[in-house]
């Protein structure tokens, strides 16, 4: 049954959700959760990888909204509630999921960008507190405007729509137990890997490459070798998944084989840790000598490899670093990792995914829910993430190292959408509200080269893709000068 919104803010109920929209109208129509094994008339309305993803973290959905024809109307003096950063929002009020249950709200705008609501409490704050009549959520109003193509895009594909998905999933995970302090761990233990791998032009887009073997170690070790260190909730085979094949062939026949890669936990453990984990599987009569090429977060891990190696562990020296090509990596933080702006971190992660998907999306896309039920119930255990913080203890720890003998070199982008769905997003959102400075949608363009104290900084040797270019967080490896600029450096 289909209801119409009402401007002046006076609430409407649409199926088991009110919806108070000033300065909004449009019909709203409601979707109650399909029978078990069913495919409701919602179910068109969202991706094949998104309702993957949610079946597979055990993610319920109780019910979807449809806002069709949304307009915005002058309302005179009619105020509205705003959104954490600001916006004039939609309040939906939705029933309680019950004793032993979370849940959370995902929007879709016209044009499909993708926003992730939590409950807030009266003074805006994440309320994970459960046992109430009703949960409150605030959700962007504004109106976008829907690809010029008409088609669908993204995770939710209604385009020219409002969406409004209400996700419910259990407080005790039947496999992982409580969504509590340290789920995030047992979800990457139970879903991701700790290993060094082989990489090579025949398997590194392969999920289940083997583990390198101490015959393997050792033959690494007779060389230069050249290791791949992936970024934030990815695995080596999905982040250099878009490589071309003939990139690994120069890297193999440049370094003679001697090309690996570290899978490795990127939510739950800090860039220390992961060093601890690489330095324990190198036998110990294997030294090293390797150069990098690193993405995202793995640049963190790398840095801790090349500066922070004797501090670790003293007087061991298993890997000398030589080389290091930072790609996109947050060396002076990203403030989306800030415990406030957790849920912004988990709308860029998201967008990026839905309108630029890489191998693995439904994985990924699970890793992403897994921090959403992280956030939603106000919990902790997520080091990974804090690691890139621009205040956090850990950057504070690092950027007062020095490398011994290594050369660093850089390549960041300012990502400016043109005639995307994305634009307002990005420029709106991420560049006048959250950054404050050119950004490419998850890391400041800055600070991949720059740090403010740190005597290894600035980088010099550097390429910076401009707004024009197109180039966003995770695009640096379909582009041919980017692939240039590595060679040059490594050659």
């Amino acid at each position: 049954m289909s209801e119409q919104l009402r401007p002046s803010g006076s609430p409407v109920r649409v199926g088991s959700i009110t919806l108070s929209t000033p300065g909004l109208e449009g019909t709203a129509t409601a979707y109650p959760a399909s029978a078990a094994g069913a495919r409701g008339p919602a179910a068109e309305l969202t991706s094949n990888a998104l309702e993957a993803a949610l079946d597979d973290a055990n993610v319920r959905t109780l019910e979807t909204v449809e806002i069709q024809r949304p307009r915005e109307v002058p309302t005179g003096s009619a105020g509205s509630r705003g959104t954490a950063l600001g916006e004039p929002a939609i309040v939906v009020e939705a029933p309680d999921p019950g004793e032993g249950w979370g849940q959370v709200v995902l929007y879709a705008d016209e044009a499909g960008v993708v926003r992730w609501s939590f409950a807030r409490d009266d003074r805006g704050s994440i309320d994970a507190m459960r046992g109430r009549a009703t949960r409150t959520y605030l959700v962007p109003r504004q109106v976008q405007v829907a690809p010029a193509d008409g088609g669908s895009r993204g995770i939710l594909t209604a385009a020219g729509r409002k969406l409004l998905k209400l996700l419910v999933f259990p407080v005790v995970d039947p496999v992982l137990g409580e969504v509590g302090d340290y789920f995030a761990g047992r979800w990457e233990n139970a879903k991701r890997r700790n290993f060094v791998r082989r990489f090579t032009a025949g398997d590194y887009q392969a999920r289940d490459a083997a583990e390198i073997t101490d015959d393997e170690w050792r033959k690494l070790a007779e060389g230069r070798a050249l290791m791949f260190v992936h970024g934030t909730n990815s695995q080596a085979h999905t982040a250099f998944a878009s490589l071309p094949s003939s990139f690994l062939q120069w890297v193999a026949e440049t370094y003679q084989g001697r090309v690996f890669a570290f899978d490795h936990f990127t939510l739950s453990d800090d860039p220390r840790r992961n060093v601890e984990r690489l330095l324990d599987a190198i036998p110990d009569d294997v030294r090293l000598n390797v150069d990098i090429i690193c993405h995202s977060r793995g640049g963190l891990v790398s840095r801790v490899l090349a500066e922070k190696q004797a501090e670790i562990r003293p007087g061991e020296a298993k890997v000398a670093v030589h080389k290091v090509v930072f790609v996109a990596t947050p060396n002076s933080g990203t403030v989306l990792a800030d415990v406030g702006r957790l849920p912004d971190f988990l709308d860029a992660h998201t967008n990026l995914l839905s309108f630029y998907p890489d191998e693995g999306v439904s994985l990924a896309l699970e890793g992403l829910i897994t921090v959403v039920k992280v956030v939603a119930m106000g919990a902790k255990g997520m080091d990974g993430l804090a690691s890139m913080s621009p205040q956090g203890e850990f950057l504070k720890w690092l950027n007062v190292g020095e490398p011994e003998d290594t050369s660093y070199f850089a390549l960041a982008a300012n990502f400016e959408p043109q005639d995307h769905p994305l634009a307002y997003f990005a420029r709106d959102v991420l560049f006048d509200k959250i950054f404050g400075l050119d950004n490419d949608l998850i890391v400041p363009t800055a600070g991949v080269y720059e740090v403010e104290g740190c005597s290894v900084f600035p980088i010099e040797d550097r390429h910076v893709f401009s707004g024009a270019d197109g180039v966003h967080h995770s695009g640096f490896w379909v582009n041919p000068l980017a692939l240039e600029k590595i060679k040059s450096w490594l050659g």
